[in-house]
């Protein structure tokens, strides 16, 4: 009766013996036209990668050559647009320049030199005060002003009832007969 390994713990365990099996042999018939097209593919993508490989070179070797190369016809940028770019780049060192002379606070300091003072605001307010003590005043006055357009509009309603009579003994002139003579003909 064999013991399971689980029931000895701390017993060495021996080394098994493997069991000899006979060697199977792959049998199988390959297609030979199956073969000939793999390999005719295998041709293929190694010529592919003959010809990437050339063309990977001949990249790399003109490359060298075109940064190595002495090339006498391209100056860069041409002199007018050198010019150009340094007359910006002096007008930007102005803007620049007077930007810094002219800080935030000499900007806001100079802003209120050109402010009253004080003084100014409060002689200004005195005259404001007597302006409305004076006109407080004279519509406080003799009532003299509101007399007269009182006065002024009983003038105006008379005329009114003047003019309407006026009219009214107008129709009562062309009912009446005129002489001939001042008929217009």
């Amino acid at each position: 009766m064999a013991r399971d390994p689980s029931d000895r713990p701390t017993e060495p365990l021996r080394r098994q013996v493997p069991v000899a099996r006979e060697a199977v042999a792959a049998s199988e018939v390959v297609d030979p036209v199956w073969a000939e097209r793999l390999e005719d593919r295998v041709r293929f993508l190694q010529g592919l990668a003959a010809l990437a490989t050339v063309l990977a070179l001949a990249g790399a070797g003109l490359s060298v050559y075109l940064l190595l190369r002495d090339d006498d016809d391209r100056q860069g940028a041409s002199r007018e647009r050198v010019a150009r770019l340094d007359g910006r780049i002096d007008r930007l060192e102005g803007r620049v320049g007077r930007a810094s002379d002219e800080t935030d606070a000499s900007r806001l300091t100079d802003q209120l030199a050109g402010k009253a003072d004080t003084e100014s605001v409060q002689a200004l307010s005195d005259e404001v005060q007597q302006l409305k003590a004076s006109i407080d005043d004279a519509s406080s006055g003799d009532d003299t002003s509101a007399d007269a357009v009182v006065q002024l509009d009983e003038r105006v309603d008379a005329l009114a009832q003047q003019v309407e009579d006026l009219r009214s003994g107008e129709s009562d002139l062309d009912r009446m007969e005129l002489p001939r003579q001042l008929h217009p003909v």
